[in-house]
């Protein structure tokens, strides 16, 4: 290399330019991670409506409701979305529909060993005529989601949505 062009580079070896061009490059590369690596809490306080919604979690063992505990968070744990506060957790006998040979039908009947784990969760929600936010995370009833907290983690589907007057949203 001739001495013009070494006179242009740090220590005689390294471009400026191309130390911006790495430096941007790796600040970019640096915001992009915190930002979607974060956990992040969606729920907005101020504008929203509290709303309670019930997640219904399937197949799981008897007593299991009695381990997730009440006051924390529920995460959507497709993104990361804080989506609410449990406020409640009960369960009900596990439900399959079974063949009854002698009466030539199909009978519901309870699975031993197994029940229906009910999560109500509350949190901000941003109501419009086309969905129910809470903040970038969108709840509907018969939707499927796949949700953890501290103390466990399932896929269910939300069965049904209130203010806080308990009136449901259709």
């Amino acid at each position: 290399m001739d001495d013009h062009k070494k006179k242009y580079r740090l220590f005689g070896l390294i471009s400026p330019v191309d130390v911006l061009i790495v430096g941007c490059v790796a600040a970019f590369a640096l915001w992009a991670a915190l930002v979607f690596s974060a956990p992040r809490t969606v729920s907005a306080k101020e504008g929203g409506v509290l709303l309670r919604f019930t997640v219904e979690v399937k197949e799981k063992p008897e007593g299991f409701f009695e381990g997730i505990g009440t006051g924390a968070t529920l995460y959507d744990t497709l993104k990361g979305y804080a989506i609410g506060e449990i406020v409640e957790v009960y369960a009900s006998p596990y439900l399959e529909d079974a063949p009854d040979e002698a009466g030539n039908r199909w009978r519901r009947t309870a699975v031993d060993g197994l029940e229906f784990t009910y999560i109500v969760a509350e949190a901000y929600a941003q109501v419009t005529d086309a969905a129910i936010s809470v903040g970038q995370y969108e709840i509907a009833v018969n939707k499927e989601v796949f949700v953890n907290s501290k103390d466990f983690a399932g896929n269910g589907y939300i069965t049904e949505i209130k203010n806080a007057n308990g009136e449901a949203f259709k």
